[in-house]
């Protein structure tokens, strides 16, 4: 069984809302998932409140590693722990991929250029989302990647 772990930055609903669509969709392919928010200590709670704090064991669970991000620019504020954690934590075999608040099929940014290359020094494979293009919403596109992501 694979273990995803989606992890977003954001505080307004819309990144939050393509990462719970990502999630549906890994566990419509049977994959445990970890769900973690990437936020500074005093930011405004988002549409939940429960999502856990990043650590490293949950970096080492994982098989595949999903990275939202709201922002355009980095945030360390957001983002530090995330940076830390991948600094200390060698994660050879693991597979990521990134979106932004209008999915994947974007060019990336400032801050997705910055996770990327966080992600490729502590051994971790970025690979692109599959099935994100298409028909449909976004909403639904995502869903299908996360899907995908459990599924290669």
């Amino acid at each position: 069984m694979a273990h995803v772990l989606i992890l977003f930055q954001a505080n307004t609903e819309p990144v939050e809302q393509l990462a719970l669509a990502v999630t549906v969709g890994a566990v419509e392919a049977e994959a445990l998932i970890r769900l973690r928010r990437l936020a500074a200590p005093d930011a405004p709670e988002v549409g939940h409140k429960s999502y856990g704090k990043l650590q490293s064991s949950d970096l080492f669970w994982a098989d595949v590693i999903v990275v939202g991000l709201e922002d355009a620019a980095p945030n360390p504020a957001d983002l530090g722990t995330l940076f830390n954690l991948l600094k200390e934590t060698p994660l050879s075999s693991k597979r990521a991929w990134i979106f932004g608040p209008d999915g994947p099929d974007t060019p990336p940014t400032e801050a997705q250029l910055l996770v990327a290359e966080a992600l490729q020094a502590a051994k971790v494979v970025l690979v692109p989302p599959a099935a994100s293009a298409g028909s449909g919403d976004l909403i639904a596109r995502m869903k299908q990647c996360g899907l995908a992501s459990v599924e290669k």
